[in-house]
């Protein structure tokens, strides 16, 4: 493997001429330049990533940690995909890194994205606290945004809706169109989104005078197939909607 060495004698040039001309910190005349990038090209040197990204304290990229189990749905894969044209306009590029099954694995890809001197770490937080999100941005110069998230010590660093609210109008405006028998397909009620949502509808309900009826209400777990079950699980209970 070729080394900074080898293409700083075969250009004529120091070590440190040659990291001028890759970081692009610092002058260097233009026929220096040409001499380095015809070594380079000459001798197929690359220079390592992170030592790289170490002296130019960028890497042009932008991490994003969402956990496995969100992939599938189409929600994530718009988002990534939207993600990803985006930074590409910038002249940038994404990375994702799974934030697997827990919260302790969600702090160590955000960690991964950071030791890899990412520019910034966008989290979609399954499991994480907003606690924890808050404590992690304090221990950190770096950027973290944080999406779905109402933090209460950086309110800037977090993109959120108010899901019990939406929830709740959504719910209340079918009880305003006179429908009483409303059934409710929930998100995965072990996270936050999910439970939210719910107690929007319960809410709205419980403010109509309308008695909650847990036989409405089904899991539904994010994607449409389980959406598509959980319909026909209330239709065989005889669930009127």
């Amino acid at each position: 493997m070729t080394t900074i060495t080898e293409v700083a004698k075969r250009a004529g040039v120091s070590k440190a001429t040659v990291s001028r001309v890759l970081s692009g910190n610092g002058y260097v005349s233009q026929d220096t330049r040409e001499k380095v990038y015809a070594a380079i090209a000459e001798t197929g040197f690359r220079p390592n990533l992170l030592a790289r990204n170490l002296a130019t304290r960028s890497s042009q990229t932008i991490g994003l940690v969402i956990t496995n189990t969100l992939y599938s749905g189409s929600y994530f894969t718009e988002m990534m995909q939207h993600s990803a044209r985006m930074l590409e306009q910038q002249g940038r590029q994404l990375l994702l890194v799974d934030g697997k099954h827990s919260a302790a694995e969600e702090r160590a890809a955000i960690e991964f994205l950071l030791d890899l001197r990412c520019d910034g770490v966008v989290i979609y937080p399954r499991f994480l606290s907003i606690e924890e999100m808050d404590s992690i941005i304090a221990q950190h110069r770096h950027p973290i945004l944080v999406i779905n998230r109402r933090l209460r010590q950086h309110t800037s660093y977090c993109i959120f809706a108010d899901q019990h609210a939406t929830s709740a109008a959504a719910v209340e405006q079918l009880i305003l169109l006179g429908h009483r028998e409303i059934a409710f397909i929930t998100g995965s009620l072990d996270s936050p989104t999910g439970r939210e949502r719910l107690a929007g509808y319960q809410t709205a309900l419980s403010k109509h005078g309308i008695a909650f009826d847990s036989a409405r209400v089904v899991e539904g777990r994010w994607q449409a197939e389980q959406g598509v079950m959980a319909i026909e699980q209330l239709l065989k209970q005889h669930v009127r909607f």
